[in-house]
C-alpha cells in the first residue's frame, strides 16, 4: 500500500511503534511483537511525499493522522 505524507515536505524518515501506542485498542498483529511480546520499532522512508508500507502499517499510518491515503492535500481550517 501506499501512502503519502500529510505537508509538503517530499523527503521524511518516520520511526513508528504501533503496538506500543496506547491510542491503539484490541488484537495486534502478531508482526508488530517480538517473541517475547515487545513492541517493535519500524522505519519508514517517504521519497517525494510517498511510502510503500504493509497495509496494516499503511492503515496504522493513516488513523493516526501520521500519514494519508491520497498525494491531495487539502487547506487546512482556520
Amino acid at each position: 500500500m501506499f501512502v503519502y505524507l500529510p505537508h509538503k515536505k517530499a523527503t521524511h524518515t518516520m520511526h513508528i511503534c504501533p503496538a506500543g501506542d496506547p491510542r491503539l485498542k484490541g488484537e495486534m498483529p502478531s508482526d508488530w511483537v517480538d517473541d517475547k511480546n515487545n513492541p517493535l520499532t519500524f522505519q519508514v522512508e517517504f521519497r517525494n511525499g510517498k511510502a510503500e508500507v504493509d497495509d496494516k502499517i499503511g492503515r496504522y499510518l493513516i488513523d493516526t493522522g501520521l500519514a494519508r491515503k491520497t498525494k491531495l492535500i487539502m487547506p487546512e481550517d482556520e
